[in-house]
């Protein structure tokens, strides 16, 4: 499943004073935690449930194994196999079945149980942005990591083009001078600084968030998701559009080209890029409604992308006969998708175009080493 959804249940015993981890079915299992495989303790995000009401996520700490590393009674893990790249970083699925953990699992900066009850502690009550403040920095470390990555891999094929030598009809020439491959070098240097301005810029404001401890409001959270499915879109397509130029050179090991598949790990790591691009068009429609279209008509004029304004009403138009229905809703997403993914778009591109850009503190240096083919890959079942 993609993550959006919490099933994986903890419900309160009052008896035992315990809670009770719970994986209620198979979609229900933790999937793709790295270092799963191998970790003694971790921290699960589970449905909170006292006395048959559910209270949403919360996360619980808990000990994965004994002190002779065997899993505790209840749990269960498996391997995720042999991937195409990252093989020294394990991934696993993880099961739970009527864990046990004690009333001090519960991580309670935000929320307790007290007396059988559920408080609330201190002013910032607990809900999924809370938890998600870890994701919040993954996916702005991710989209970084996507952009240097894919740069670093046009620099380095930049340097063999320049020594490639090609036939041309004036004589030998080298790859460089070709006009494709000049023109893919520009076009992918312009796409990754715009990305790595614009990205900079946001970093900087969720570094004050962080320095000060205070929650990212909805519009930082909203261009944090920008950074996600932005950076990694560019990097992807400009990455795919440099291999298209060289040849038999994108096959060799050691040109970087053999690392490209992390690029698609980290499309669907620290929420799905296809998840946040509905979340978008989702928050835009409910502006929508909040505002309703007089309003909307008005923002057309005062800042807000008139296209997106236009499409926005659009696919609230083509949504609406559905009214609360949701499985009516569900089959006219399914007919519209387009639509919401094009919106989605277009809220991108006006975060990058609005936003103040900024400057990373590290410079972009070549530092891609060789992807490690050489891997014992039984090592898990030595364990």
């Amino acid at each position: 499943m993609s993550g959006l959804i919490v099933e994986t249940t903890c419900t309160w015993d009052p008896d035992t004073q315990e809670f009770v981890l719970h994986t209620p079915s198979d979609k229900a299992a933790k999937n793709w935690i790295s270092q799963g495989f191998v970790a003694e303790c971790g921290v699960v995000i589970a449905d909170l449930q006292i006395d048959g009401k559910s209270y949403g996520p919360h996360p619980f700490y808990l000990d994965l194994r004994e002190e002779d590393m065997s899993l505790k009674t209840g749990i269960r893990i498996e391997d995720m196999g042999v991937k195409t790249i990252a093989n020294d970083l394990d991934n696993a699925r993880v099961w739970f079945d009527q864990v046990r953990l004690p009333k001090s699992s519960m991580l309670n900066k935000f929320a307790d149980i007290k007396d059988d009850q559920y408080v609330q502690v201190g002013d910032e009550r607990m809900r999924i942005e809370v938890i998600g403040q870890r994701l919040l920095t993954g996916r702005v470390a991710i989209a970084e990591a996507a952009l240097y990555s894919a740069r670093v891999l046009h620099m380095k094929t930049e340097a063999y083009a320049k020594e490639k030598k090609c036939n041309g009809l004036a004589g030998e020439t080298n790859l460089l001078s070709m006009p494709q491959m000049k023109n893919v070098l520009r076009e992918s240097y312009e796409e990754l600084d715009r990305m790595m301005a614009f990205t900079a810029g946001v970093e900087s404001e969720l570094n004050e968030c962080l320095k000060n401890g205070t929650i990212p409001d909805a519009e930082l959270v909203e261009k944090i998701a920008v950074c996600k499915i932005k950076c990694i879109e560019v990097a992807v397509e400009r990455v795919h559009q440099l291999r298209l130029e060289v040849g038999s050179y994108a096959l060799m090991h050691d040109t970087g080209f053999e690392l490209v598949d992390m690029l698609l790990c980290c499309k669907f790591a620290e929420g799905d890029s296809r998840i946040l691009q509905q979340k978008l068009a989702r928050d835009r429609l409910r502006k929508l409604q909040r505002s309703g279209v007089s309003g909307e008509i008005g923002d057309m004029f005062v800042g807000r992308a008139f296209s997106e304004s236009v499409n926005a009403l659009k696919l609230a138009q083509k949504l609406a006969p559905a009214g609360r229905d949701i499985k009516k809703l569900g089959e006219l997403m399914d007919e519209h998708w387009s639509d919401i993914y094009e919106l989605a778009d277009q809220i991108c591109e006006r975060h990058i175009n609005d936003s103040p850009g900024g400057q990373f503190l590290e410079p972009c240096v070549a530092r891609l080493r060789g992807a490690n083919f050489d891997f014992d890959s039984e090592w898990k079942d030595k364990i």
